[in-house]
């Protein structure tokens, strides 16, 4: 048996770090006629925080003869360096690569990893293909030598020129979750894992410059009904307590969505959910059955320029994205925005506009990102076109462009940051418009006098969670201490009580629900005064409640949700 392993090497450890690629490819070469018999195939994840020596070690610990790494942007340079090392040690061995920066980089991965050869496009049937030729050949090195006439494999004496492997089939792929044959585990255990990724479908109907998928394969492939009622089956049978959807636009086709919605609900009703969707196809109907679910939705909004989405292939009207984003609020849904800065015909100023605009659609967190101009997209064929500046390595950031030159971007980058940590981590969404509006201040322009506040080393953060974080408490507290110098420098102090009591209520409720703990709050109003609409309104609120002190115990409770409960009065606010 020719030992054959798959490297895969996550960004971090995390419930979303599972090497379904890599399993993804495993399950093929398991699954394939010639190679099941003859290899044995397994997945090798490296360590975090190790580096390219040490990966190289279990790389050499795991007796592999024949060694595939999965390359993504942000494990490229270590991976490809392990696999310099261990071609050092081990020059007989072979050596291959596939994932996104195979795809959008062959020459360069297959040079700067010392390969034999390299997988462009989707590789599960390609690596069993190719490796079963090689199996079956009398001199595997002038097998190898003959692959470049392959679409999509790049070898050593020949060039894909461009062409990616074929698309695969969706229903002839075998699952890393389920037993391949009789006897034969599945690639992937669910039951070891604190949550996973599951993959419903592959390709998407957009073409968004800056994606990979600009350039693959127009529309979306569907895995069967059957698969996927099985790997849901087992995902229960071992208690899965999160599943992060992958599908790129999961409510691509309204219908499918609604019914696989109802599936979940039905079978999976303790499992926690995370989709990707397009806030452009959302409906009432398919809000209420995310509802349905225990569920959060990411949404890329990206920015809110009309001249900026059009320069990388999408469109916006506000009033529509207003308008469905107001029904997952209806519904009570969680749910995030991205934005990018940087992109073409973007500005500084428009950032702002688009940040603003964002805040005002009350996602319970923003992820803002500088904009990767990543090989292999449309964006990266037209950078002399659009003026871009990039990193040439990975993560390949932008560093300037003709309407967004590097200092505004340093600027951009700094206001991202105030924004993530006051807003985002700071669980902010309940009480933010509402701490603003006295202060009669804009988001972007909150978030850069927050920003000037804390790199004036105004606050110490402390309480830290865990691998030094900052906790939910120390970042409470923070908020409170910036709040309560900008309510007093525009005198607006009789309004901080009962700001305090929103901050220290809606944070104890988020510890419950994202941390499992329990926090007692002091109250200066009535909890039902304060829980109510009106505290949304301070200086009216100010104006027409009484002051009640109380004291309530907030805490997880069993099953999922937050209790509160009425506390004895006396000690300290928490």
């Amino acid at each position: 048996m020719i030992r054959t392993a798959i490297v895969s090497l996550a960004i971090e450890s995390s419930a979303e770090s599972l090497p379904l690629g890599a399993a993804s490819v495993v399950a093929a070469l398991r699954a394939h006629p010639r190679l099941g018999a003859w290899i044995d195939a397994f997945i090798l994840e490296g360590k975090e925080g190790g580096d390219a020596a040490s990966l190289a070690h279990s790389i050499r610990e795991s007796r592999a003869e024949w060694v595939g790494f999965s390359v993504y942007s942000w494990n490229r340079a270590m991976v490809l360096e392990a696999a310099r090392a261990f071609r050092r040690e081990r020059p007989e061995a072979l050596l291959f690569a596939g994932g996104p920066e195979a795809t959008a980089d062959p020459s360069g991965v297959l040079s700067e990893g010392d390969l034999d050869f390299v997988v462009a496009g989707e590789g599960e049937s390609a690596c069993a293909k190719l490796l079963s030729l090689i199996l079956e050949s009398s001199s595997p090195r002038e097998a190898i030598a003959g692959l470049g006439a392959m679409s999509g494999i790049e070898t050593r004496s020949s060039v894909t020129g461009g062409r990616r492997a074929p698309i695969e089939d969706p229903g002839l792929l075998p699952s890393p979750w389920l037993a391949i044959a009789p006897l034969r585990k599945a690639v992937l255990d669910p039951a070891a894992r604190e949550g996973l990724l599951w993959e419903l479908a592959r390709g998407c109907p957009f073409r968004c410059a800056y994606c990979y998928e600009s350039k693959g394969e127009a529309g979306v492939r569907r895995f069967p009904m059957q698969r996927i009622e099985a790997e849901l089956e087992l995902f229960v049978k071992a208690k899965v307590g999160q599943v992060f959807v992958l599908d790129p636009t999961f409510n691509a086709d309204r219908e499918r969505a609604a019914r696989l919605l109802g599936l979940f609900a039905r079978r999976a009703p303790g499992v926690r959910w995370k989709f990707e969707v397009r806030a452009e196809l959302l409906d009432r109907a398919l809000a209420r059955a995310f509802a349905a679910l225990d569920c959060s939705l990411q949404i890329g909004l990206q920015s809110a320029r009309s001249e900026v989405l059009e320069a990388i292939g999408r469109r916006i009207d506000r009033e529509d994205f207003s308008r469905k984003i107001a029904l997952l609020n209806a519904e009570g849904l969680t749910f995030g925005l991205d934005l990018i800065y940087g992109l073409p015909r973007d500005t500084l100023s428009g950032f702002r506009e688009s940040l603003d605009y964002a805040i005002g659609l009350l996602p319970n967190h923003l992820d803002i990102f500088r904009l990767s101009v990543l090989p292999g997209t449309e964006l990266a064929d037209r950078m002399a076109e659009h003026g871009l500046v990039a990193e040439k390595a990975a993560p390949y950031l932008l560093r300037s462009t003709p309407s967004f030159p590097s200092e505004a971007l340093d600027r951009a980058e700094s206001l991202a940051q105030a924004c993530d940590l006051f807003y985002t981590r700071g669980r902010a969404v309940a009480w933010f418009l509402a701490a603003l509006k006295p202060l009669r201040l804009g988001p972007s322009a909150f978030f850069e006098d927050f920003g000037a506040w804390k790199a004036a080393g105004r606050t110490r953060l402390g309480n830290s969670g865990s691998e030094g974080e900052p906790s939910s408490a120390g970042i409470e507290s923070m908020q409170l201490g910036y709040l309560g110098e900008r309510y007093q420098k525009k005198g607006l102090d009789a309004l901080l009580p009962a700001l305090a009591d929103l901050v220290h209520f809606h944070g104890a409720w988020g510890r419950a629900l994202a941390e499992g703990s329990r926090t007692r709050v002091e109250l200066s109003y009535d909890p039902d005064e304060v829980l109510g609409p009106e505290a949304l309104d301070l200086a009216r609120f100010v104006r027409r409640a009484r002051k009640r002190p109380s004291v309530l115990i907030v805490s997880p409770k069993p099953g999922g949700g937050a209790l509160v409960e009425t506390g004895p009065r006396g000690g300290r606010r928490p």
